[in-house]
């Protein structure tokens, strides 16, 4: 599916190098960008490489709900990472996880890309398995998206459109579904999914439990805005564009895939958050659950002295090791904040291929590879590859990821 994608967008860069002007836009300039706010809304969204400025009120609200014995014994939290059609596998391993008897509930949830569609549902439970095995097992290309002509992609933002996901969400992520997020926001859960502010280049977190809160069509359905801009790929699909406010003046960002920052996060390593837990008493133990939905290695192969090719290759090698990068980075803020980590990841000798964007056949096998590992005797690993930090049984040997 990836090498179907990359293939693609290369193509449509190319031929955009021979193309005229794209789309306008009204953009906030440049040196406003880190001043801008989403008009009506406050404390909804943060850049992902910075500490919350409202983080003394998030810590405030989870004292107050300890007090209130409102929280479990132990705390989890989800990372959900991209994948494209490989969110498969998150999605089985997640309804295995159910079947096996030992799913928490989530005091925080967080995905990107196509973690970012299968977070709320994940986020609100066991009761929505259902539903993310139906969209990761049914679901093919054309219900998701439509192929553009070279022409209409030559002089627009992608290569697909994005209405058939369009449709889906506000089917799926209606009213009465964010309405229940709501209610589990008010209760010290959080749900954050992270798209990519393309002008900054920088990381965003939107709170969308905060967000719901607001209970107004317009308040949904940037909701589903954002979960849109997560899961689109750069070229491949078109950005997503929030109406923001700076200095009295209303402008534009462009947002794409979380994945061009994080393929996978859970709360900036800013926020150094044993310190802040110390600060309002706070020792319950933390476990942080990462699924990576990816195979962590890239095979051998012999690439064609093509430009396509190279650069082809060149660009799925940046993505998987940027994702490896993401998880060592996600290791080392828990190891030292004291939470423990537990990753799972697609097996690197499992060679299924897809034919096509979404096939569901490739999916629907995908799903029940997830589903039977989260049942298996030892479903996590506790570390990302081997480190000098931390060896055992359950780490990831070197070799597995280095060939």
């Amino acid at each position: 599916m990836r090498k179907i994608l990359l293939g693609r967008i290369l193509l449509f860069f190319l031929l955009t190098l021979v193309a005229g002007c794209g789309l306008k836009r009204n953009p906030i300039p440049v040196e406003m960008q880190s001043d801008a706010c989403l008009p009506g809304y406050d404390e909804v969204r943060f850049f992902g490489d910075t500490t919350p400025k409202h983080m003394d009120k998030v810590m405030e609200k989870w004292a107050e709900m300890g007090k209130n014995n409102q929280l479990p014994d132990e705390i989890s939290f989800l990372s959900l990472s991209g994948g494209g059609a490989d969110g498969a596998f998150g999605a089985g391993f997640l309804c295995g996880w159910t079947a096996r008897g030992d799913r928490p509930t989530f005091g925080l949830v967080t995905g990107v890309s196509t973690g970012a569609l299968i977070a709320p549902f994940a986020f609100m439970g066991a009761d929505y398995d259902p539903f993310i095995e139906m969209f990761y097992t049914t679901f093919g290309t054309s219900d998701l998206v439509q192929q553009r002509s070279y022409m209409e992609a030559i002089s627009g933002d992608s290569v697909y459109s994005t209405k058939p996901l369009k449709d889906a969400l506000k089917r799926f992520l209606n009213s009465e579904f964010i309405a229940k997020i709501a209610v589990e926001h008010r209760k010290g859960r959080r749900l954050l999914i992270g798209t990519t502010n393309l002008d900054a280049m920088r990381p965003v977190y939107w709170d969308i439990g905060a967000l719901a809160q607001y209970g107004t069509p317009e308040a949904d359905q940037i909701i589903r805005d954002v979960i849109l801009a997560s899961a689109s790929v750069p070229v491949a699909f078109p950005p997503v564009y929030f109406k923001v406010k700076a200095r009295g003046k209303v402008y534009d960002e462009m947002h794409v895939d979380g994945g061009v920052c994080n393929q996978v996060f859970s709360y900036p390593p800013s926020v150094h958050l044993a310190e802040e837990l110390d600060k309002i008493g706070e020792t319950r133990k933390i476990t942080l659950y990462v699924i990576r939905n990816d195979a962590l290695i890239t095979d051998g192969v012999q690439v064609e002295p093509y430009i396509a090719g190279i650069a082809a290759r060149s660009l799925a090698g940046l993505i998987r090791n940027q994702g490896i990068g993401d998880l060592y980075r996600m290791y080392y803020t828990a190891e030292r904040d004291g939470i423990d980590f537990k990753l799972t990841f697609i097996p690197p000798d499992y060679k299924e291929k897809s034919d096509e964007l979404f096939s569901p056949v490739y999916m629907s096998k995908l799903f029940v590879l997830g589903k039977s590992m989260a049942q298996s005797s030892k479903p996590w690993h506790t570390a990302p590859p081997s480190t000098a930090a931390r060896k055992g049984p359950d780490a990831i040997p070197a070799e597995i990821i280095i060939k």
